[in-house]
């Protein structure tokens, strides 16, 4: 993949529809209300080339639908903790990676969020991005 594909996937995401039941799909995960995919190579050279490509994907999105909201997943993870039900996928979200960067869609009412999950150590970072029109809240 490369980023002008991964673009372009991108706004695919933004268009399709949400599935009634959650479940695989041609480039990712997707459920009622929410699409996931993978950006990137599977394996990166060195772990810094996925943080540059997350650059790169966010610095497009940006001309796209402006500055984005950036926010970590500390709370919802707290929220978790104590027994909260947090909807998905931005409860897959905080399992996966700790800053996240949302866009608002135009009018569409969806969002799109990039993150890297880097939080095992053990594997590689990879660069995923979610489309929604579910609050976390």
């Amino acid at each position: 993949m490369d980023i002008a594909e991964d673009l372009a996937l991108i706004d695919r995401l933004c268009t399709r529809d949400f599935p009634a039941e959650r479940g695989g799909t041609d480039v990712g995960l997707s459920g009622p209300g929410y699409h996931v995919a993978w950006l990137g190579p599977r394996d990166w050279p060195e772990a810094d080339d996925c943080y540059a490509y997350e650059a790169a994907i966010a610095a497009r999105l940006t001309t796209w639908w402006g500055e984005p909201a950036r926010w970590g997943t500390v709370t919802l993870g707290e929220r978790i903790a104590r027994g909260e039900d947090i909807p998905e996928p931005w409860a897959m979200l905080t399992a996966l990676a700790d800053d996240l960067r949302t866009w608002q869609v135009g009018d569409s009412g969806r969002g799109a969020t990039l993150a890297v999950a880097d939080r095992d150590d053990e594997k590689q970072p990879r660069l995923f991005v979610v489309v929604t029109d579910i609050d976390p809240e």
